[in-house]
């Protein structure tokens, strides 16, 4: 009985898919650009302090390094605080407290002082805003998220285009100091975009059949309930019995469907006024809010939402869940996720000063990163279209682009001009665009949308391992070796591997089944 009306919710609860939904989309968006664009520009700060600081390549990068880190490894804090407070109130603070860690670093005399206030503090405002932003953009779009969550996600590659030779400009006209007040300030301005991120009332996102949303204070069911409501019964915390919540009347006749969503408790009745503003808690704690496809390409989605019971825990207990590390799938996925992102941050930290080596102009070298952004963004266009299409299996998409990302990493060694460096940054902007932008979707393939959270939770935290180092011993090698040559061929080579390694997938895959049908018929 519960499942046969949790796919009866499913089937009839339907987002908006537009409206004020694109709103949401355009403030998404642009805080993809502010964000993203600072990040993988910043190789080019990198430079200035190298020179000003005078420390060694491989120290200097920890402050990109942690920067990174600390945003993906802040992942379960921030749906934590989704949860409580929502997108638009978490999206605020992570911009101030981003916006104001990165003007405070303009007093730095020291690199130390840069791992802490860009590194740990605006790390930790960029992880802030990064969850919000994809999730405030799902609770909007089902059957349209593809072509919203791939326009919000675009803003990535189009602010690396922007920002590039934006502070190439700013450094050159007010040294690192001013240029980082400058960026600082445009930071603080997706407090603005962040306002857009309105929350769904419940009349908005639900269908016409006067569902109401009735919430306890810890997650059981003793509610308090307006006496202006009538008939009304909702699900017993057990989930197979059902507890008259006021009034009287048939429970056949006012009881017409309940299921869950975190806490939520999910009725149908006769009355549904003095609950029209009542919107979702719990958001980060939905799996498919972090799903970056369509959902309607799910075919077990009605089947695949978690019982009552289930679905109470959220938050940090749910992204950080260990039970997935017993998965061969998972562990295999993981292992990918761990090399692509050591090698992932390599070209953006390090292009700008190996252009420069080369002699290379500054202006030409910013241009480089700019090439990569605008590559990323017609990849995660491109790949994402045709990887929402039936007859494209996904995994395979994803390796061969990985595959080819790597081999065009190490390969770049052999670049000697502006164009052939501006050719190999098309290639890897492409290409990279798959590992950000199906990311997600490869996981509800392997794994099912119920282990959406739990596992994307899970690789944010190996992510956030593999960039803290990556960088860094990119950095040693040229420090040891005085050549950029040795770090490009390990981020080419542990990217490459992160694709081949993948293809082994799909023959685990049915090494585990036949293993479960044995079983079946040794029990039988």
């Amino acid at each position: 009985m519960i499942e046969e009306s949790l796919r009866s919710r499913n089937k009839r609860i339907r987002a908006p898919d537009g409206g004020w939904g694109w709103v949401v989309v355009f403030g998404s968006f642009m805080i993809h650009v502010i964000t993203d664009g600072v990040t993988y520009s910043f190789g080019i700060f990198y430079d200035e302090f190298l020179t000003y600081f005078n420390e060694g390549k491989g120290p200097t990068s920890w402050i990109l390094s942690i920067l990174v880190g600390v945003t993906l490894c802040s992942g379960p804090i921030s749906g934590w605080m989704v949860n409580r407070w929502g997108c638009r109130t978490v999206t605020i603070v992570g911009s101030i407290l981003a916006s104001i860690c990165m003007m405070i670093s303009i007093w730095a005399n020291s690199i130390i002082i840069l791992y802490f206030t860009i590194g740990i503090g605006a790390g930790l405002g960029f992880g802030l805003i990064y969850l919000p932003a994809i999730v405030s953009v799902s609770t909007y779009f089902e059957s349209k998220r593809s072509l919203a969550t791939g326009i919000a996600v675009c803003g990535s590659g189009f602010g690396t285009f922007i920002f590039a030779p934006l502070i190439t400009i700013l450094l050159e006209a007010y040294g690192w100091r001013g240029a980082m007040l400058i960026i600082a300030a445009i930071v603080l301005t997706c407090t603005v975009f962040g306002i857009l991120f309105k929350p769904l009332k419940a009349t908005e996102i639900l269908s016409e059949n006067d569902v109401i949303i009735l919430k306890s204070a810890n997650g059981d069911t003793s509610l308090n309930i307006s006496s202006s409501f009538s008939n009304c019964y909702l699900a017993s915390s057990s989930g197979n019995t059902m507890q008259r919540a006021w009034s009287s009347g048939d429970i056949n006749d006012k009881l017409t469907k309940y299921g869950t969503i975190g806490n939520e408790i999910f009725i149908s009745s006769t009355k549904s006024e003095g609950y029209t503003n009542k919107r979702f808690p719990n958001l980060a704690a939905r799996p498919d809010l972090i799903y970056q496809g369509s959902l309607y390409n799910i075919p077990l989605l009605a089947t695949s939402t978690k019982s009552i019971e289930e679905s109470k825990d959220s938050g940090i207990r749910d992204m950080l869940n260990l039970n997935l590390l017993k998965d061969p799938i998972f562990i295999v996925f993981s292992i990918s996720n761990f090399l692509t992102s050591i090698g992932f941050n390599v070209p953006y930290v390090y292009i700008v000063s190996r252009a420069k080596s080369m002699g290379i102009s500054s202006q030409q070298a910013g241009l480089i990163l700019a090439v990569i952004g605008i590559a990323n963004t017609i990849g995660r266009i491109i790949l994402g279209y045709f990887s929402d299409k039936v007859w494209v299996n996904r995994l395979i998409v994803y390796n061969v682009c990985l595959t080819i990302c790597g081999i065009a990493t190490a390969l770049s060694c052999f670049c000697f001009d502006f164009y052939s460096l501006a050719f190999y940054g098309s290639v890897f902007g492409f290409t990279i665009g798959a590992y950000v932008g199906l990311t997600s979707v490869i996981l509800v393939d392997l794994l099912g949308l119920d282990n959406l959270t739990n596992a994307f939770g899970l690789l944010l935290l190996f992510q956030g391992i593999a960039s803290l180092i990556g960088p860094p011993i990119a950095g040693w090698l040229y420090d040891y070796v005085n050549s950029y040559d040795p770090g490009f061929y390990v981020a080419g080579v542990t990217i490459a591997l992160s694709g081949i390694i993948l293809f082994i997938i799909p023959c685990l895959q049915k090494s585990l089944e036949k293993k479960k049908h044995d079983q079946r018929e040794y029990l039988l």
